[in-house]
């Protein structure tokens, strides 16, 4: 078994200097910027060498970018790789993901023929997304020109070996995280892609290793080397373009105040709590879109909301994009579509009516029930190519994250990540003049800036929108709508991956109910740190204001073993709206911020003055927890 292993350099997000942006330009300069190696993909170098252990075989890492990108080849050859690829030319730069993962999938062509001599079996790796982009699109991108299957969001891997056949065949089993819980899945065929969560501790690169590592020769391939279409590639290939970039502190409707006398907080807290004066981002009056005289929209079709389901139950998150997507296409003078894959269920269709969508379309197929990429982008682009929607709206799920950019790839048209805000816009530019686009706004690195981004050289306009951001209509039952089946043709071969098992883990404190929340993280240190201080701090605060309290945790508390998936909060966990959200030793990774940032009240315990958490903190401790949330609990309970 070969491996492939996608590396990117990426800024240092944790130290910008205010120079660094053009905001003229919507750009960074990234020359004045401190680069390293992006963290999920050490992960996955570190996954490729465990494989390999089980797995014999070669490990070739793979970078696109400027020359000195060549650092975080270096880096994979000292703790494990064999080969460096480096995939550098000018005409590649300002490239979106799309124009990222075409020349990257021509690489991994190249590197099965040239270094594999044309053997497929191999695996490629990389990690869930980088940190400057936060997209998770480039992989499936990846994977979708390469015509193969993704498995997102791997946390470990298992080998068997049948020893009675006569091959001794080899069976991998990839565990991955599942919207519902976990799944272990295995490939049908290679080659395929995973794409690697946290997983484990960085391997160690002795100092021999590392002074073979940078003796070494790395191979240097330019656009033509590949054979990219420069059509498809840089600017000229990109799907999106950002027209704007902004700093987060313009849009913001928190101010964090500080308090270190605990009598004083627990005051702010009640009088906060009873008066919950702050107005969400949903109440804000906002001026409705109006196309000019005279002029035609630059799209045209229906509004899409592709929506998610467990068995018989809509996701809340489609709820919302509907919501979204009715004040979305009543300004451009359109209707509404919902899109459900699997179930041939009336009542689902009914549901999505009472919740805004105008017409249900259904793909009906008993194998698609499961969510496996490959068919399922496939079919909605069918879809697609029939009705010709203008916009598609996808949440911001893990299932939302795979499918979406296989879709926007397949169907060769942009697509916008992790949106906080959709608005109708007209656009003028030099060359470019557009009438009632989609204005898409998301947070980029880690939440340093925001980008209002829009679609371009493409047939429709694509978001993937944060859950718990927008807001679902109430729903009328009395609601008539169409409902449009479609049955589509599939064979066993795209479905390239097998589910071996599914593990549902319950929301055991179904957080979502919860009106105060106190959630601990990383910075709790130790299982028993959380469990002296967390459950006590939500008890404590659940008396204070009369109200249910629950607890909760963020990724990296859970994947420490402080507390069972269950109660995981983000965007591998629940998203929650508390009337009061605790942040206790949790950084605010935008992760994390995603599936808490529309609480009602927020407060920050931290350590560290400077944290993300307290850029959308309405209060905010700063110090040790170990020293702090047991004096606050005692004033509480005075």
């Amino acid at each position: 078994m070969n491996y492939i292993v996608l590396m990117k350099q990426v800024p240092d997000i944790k130290n910008i200097p205010e120079d660094a942006w053009d905001w003229d330009k919507g750009i960074l300069k990234r020359g004045l910027l401190d680069n390293v190696c992006n963290e999920l993909d050490k992960q996955a170098i570190a996954f490729a060498v465990a494989m390999r252990q089980e797995m014999p075989g070669q490990i070739v890492a793979l970078s696109m970018g400027p020359p000195f990108a060549d650092a975080v080849l270096r880096y994979a050859l000292s703790v494990g790789a064999d080969t460096g690829v480096l995939l550098t030319d000018r005409k590649l730069g300002g490239a979106d993901t799309a124009a990222t993962a075409y020349p990257l999938a021509a690489a991994i062509r190249k590197i099965e023929k040239d270094i594999f001599k044309g053997d497929r079996n191999y695996i490629i790796l990389s990690g869930m997304q980088s940190v400057d982009g936060d997209t998770a699109q480039v992989p499936p991108q990846v994977a979708e020109e390469l015509q193969i299957a993704h498995i997102a969001y791997a946390t470990s891997f298992s080998i068997s070996r049948n020893n009675n056949d006569n091959n001794n065949n080899t069976h991998l089993y990839i565990k991955r995280i599942s919207r519902q819980g976990t799944q272990t899945v295995s490939p049908v065929t290679y080659p395929f892609m995973i794409t690697i969560t946290n997983w484990t501790r960085h391997p160690n690169a002795t100092f021999e290793r590392t002074r073979w590592a940078n003796s070494q020769r790395l191979i240097r391939w330019s656009a033509a080397d590949v054979n990219g279409d420069e059509s498809r590639i840089g600017l000229a290939g990109s799907r999106t373009t950002v027209f704007k970039i902004f700093s987060p502190r313009d849009v913001r409707t928190r101010r964090c105040i500080f308090e270190s006398d605990l009598a004083k907080m627990a005051g702010l807290l009640r009088d906060t709590y009873q008066s919950k004066s702050r107005p969400s981002v949903q109440e804000t009056a906002k001026a409705s879109y109006q196309l000019p005289k005279g002029k035609s929209p630059t799209y045209t079709g229906e509004v899409w909301v592709i929506s998610e389901h467990d068995k018989d139950e809509i996701h809340q998150a489609s709820f919302e994009l509907l919501g979204k997507a009715q004040e979305l296409a009543s300004q451009v003078g359109t209707k509404v579509g919902a899109v459900i894959i699997g179930q041939d269920d009336p009542k689902l269709a009914s549901r999505l009516i009472s919740y805004g969508a105008d017409k249900v379309y259904m793909i009906t197929d008993d194998r698609l029930c499961d969510f496996h990429p490959v068919p399922y982008s496939r079919v909605v682009c069918e879809l697609l190519d029939k009705y010709k929607p203008q916009i598609v709206l996808f949440s911001a799920t893990p299932l939302g994250r795979e499918l979406a950019p296989r879709v926007a790839y397949r169907a060769n048209s942009g697509l916008t990540a992790d949106c906080t805000a959709l608005d109708i816009i007209d656009f003028k530019r030099g060359t470019q003049d557009y009438t009632a686009i989609l204005k898409q706004t998301r947070p980029a690195l880690g939440g340093n800036i925001m980008a209002s981004i829009i679609t371009q050289n493409s047939k429709v306009q694509m978001s993937t929108v944060r859950p718990g951001v927008m807001q679902a209509m109430k729903p009328d039952e009395k609601r008539i709508g169409e409902v449009i089946k479609y049955e589509p043709k599939l064979n066993e071969s795209d479905f390239a991956v097998k589910i071996i098992s599914s593990e549902e883990i319950p929301a055991a404190s179904e957080l979502k109910d919860a009106a105060i929340l106190v959630a601990g993280g990383g910075g709790c240190k130790t299982k028993e740190g959380f469990e002296n201080c967390i459950p006590a701090l939500a008890d404590a605060l659940g008396r204070f204001l009369g109200e249910k309290a629950m607890v909760g945790a963020s990724r990296v508390a859970v994947e420490k073993g402080f507390i069972d998936r269950g109660h995981q909060v983000g965007q591998t966990g629940q998203t929650v709206k508390p009337k009061l959200y605790v942040a206790v030793g949790i950084s605010g990774a935008v992760q994390h911020l995603s599936g808490m940032q529309n609480s009602d009240i927020i407060l920050a315990i931290n350590k560290d003055p400077n944290a993300n958490i307290f850029k959308i903190a309405d209060l905010g401790m700063v110090g040790n927890f170990e020293e702090l949330v047991p004096k606050l609990i005692k004033v509480l309970n005075s």
